[in-house]
């Protein structure tokens, strides 16, 4: 089944609530990008997932309830569809692999610009979206 919309559906996993107002406010100039939901654990995440659809999930890669590759793996199942992409500000190699494994479409360092997040976003929910 294709989504209609145009935007891309993006749901932010993240514990720290100024980084959630940060990425909220990055976001809000952006038309191409909604910010459908935010969550600040895993058990959360999951619980909008299932609620909300969305076409990407902005997931920390320090969730506190739970590792990042099992919350991959769990939204994978949800819906297939649905891309995955880690925030970290760190670069384990194992952690990344994880995720990867797991299902995750990318990762991306918390210390990036927001032009690389919005690029990411593009490619994680493919062609037919436009983020930048």
């Amino acid at each position: 089944m294709m989504r209609r919309s145009t935007r891309i559906r993006v749901l932010l996993c993240n514990r720290h609530t100024l980084f959630r107002e940060g990425i909220k406010a990055l976001f809000m100039e952006r038309t191409s990008i909604e910010l459908v939901g935010e969550a600040a654990t895993a058990r959360q995440a999951l619980t909008m997932v299932r609620r909300l659809r969305p076409d990407v999930v902005l997931l920390d890669a320090t969730t506190p309830d739970s590792g990042c590759s099992e919350v991959t793996r769990r939204i994978r199942a949800i819906d297939s569809r649905i891309k995955v992409l880690i925030l970290s500000l760190s670069d384990d190699e194992l952690l990344i692999s994880a995720c990867l494994a797991a299902g995750a479409a990318g990762y991306i360092r918390k210390d990036d610009e927001a032009v690389q997040l919005r690029r990411a976003i593009g490619t994680a929910a493919g062609s037919s979206h436009r983020a930048a």
